[in-house]
């Protein structure tokens, strides 16, 4: 069993090569063999579950990836919050078809309420993700770090979904690096934080629902409710584009309204000023409106101090 960190980035599809290109010229600029570009993959990757998504609400994701001619069984789990990070369990085998082998799952330390198997026979392709990655080794602050970048769909009989996002998932050294590498992207190319996975894309086809985070008990701990109000902002962020909805730009300055109030004055005069941006923009044409927000590049580099921050505070 491996545990992923990763801090996920959305991205417009119109800034992608941006991105790729910023990435290509860090390898091409390093004198190190620890940095360079990958071969590019195509992964097809079906996820299973129940009519009932049994195993969703369970907080596990079941799939098999197809690579290289190669097929790859592969349980993920929720795991824990590490503020606007995933931070999660991994099992995976290689397996000689492409059918699941449920044997496998005897070395998963399955949630309570999938321990006795019954839902193993009620198992139906639930959706598909298809997309392209490309990959690049890189190392920032004395981390290593694999970076994807991923392109492609996610579809299910209840609609599809575009899969346009970039991953750094920490190999080796601390998360410093992540945020480090991530800042540098996001003061180039307009990316904003998110914490929705390929599978909750998936499963929302189907339910409808945005996942929000559990609201804390004690709500008088100021890092546990900033941490809070963050992954709200977040949530909201990735619903109103997903959406295409920005009648969600009221619940989103809401959250950053309420997390302004637990951050250190230099972090909440940051936030307060873009939230006055999000209301100067507010006038422009409704149509445009999305296409506007998503080209601050402000937005996302607020998110990613601020979750640094955070996770600095919560340690």
């Amino acid at each position: 069993m491996a545990t992923e960190l990763e801090l996920k980035l959305m991205v417009q599809s119109e800034y992608l090569k941006s991105a790729s290109d910023f990435l290509d010229e860090i390898c091409i600029l390093s004198s190190s063999d620890e940095q360079s570009r990958q071969p590019t993959l195509s992964l097809m990757n079906a996820y299973f579950d129940t009519e009932e998504a049994t195993l969703m609400q369970a907080g596990m994701a079941l799939r098999i990836r197809a690579v290289n001619n190669q097929y790859i069984q592969t349980v993920k789990t929720r795991g824990s919050s590490r503020i606007g990070m995933h931070a999660r369990g991994e099992w995976e085998w290689i397996l000689p078809h492409e059918n699941l082998d449920l044997s496998l799952l005897t070395e998963v330390p399955l949630p309570e309420a999938l321990k006795n198997m019954s839902w193993s026979d009620k198992l139906i392709e639930a959706y598909r993700t298809d997309f392209e990655r490309q990959v690049w080794n890189i190392e920032s602050q004395g981390s290593q770090m694999e970076v994807v970048c991923d392109q492609g769909l996610v579809t299910s009989p209840y609609g599809e979904d575009v899969i346009c996002e970039l991953e750094l998932e920490l190999k080796n050294g601390g998360e410093a690096g992540l945020y480090g590498l991530a800042l540098q992207l996001a003061d180039r190319v307009p990316v904003q934080v998110s914490i929705v996975s390929k599978a909750q894309k998936g499963a929302r086809l189907k339910h409808g629902q945005i996942e929000f985070p559990q609201k804390p008990i004690n709500l008088a701990n100021e890092i546990e409710l900033a941490a809070y109000w963050y992954e709200v902002w977040l949530v909201y962020w990735e619903a109103m584009h997903f959406m295409k909805d920005e009648v969600l730009m009221q619940p989103l300055r809401h959250s950053m309204s309420q997390l302004s109030r637990c951050l250190s004055t230099e972090l909440r005069q940051e936030l307060d000023r873009l939230g006055s941006d999000l209301l100067n923009a507010l006038v422009e044409e409704e149509e445009l409106l999305l296409k506007k927000l998503a080209s601050m590049k402000q937005m996302g580099i607020s998110m990613l101090r601020i979750g640094q921050w955070l996770n600095k505070q919560a340690i």
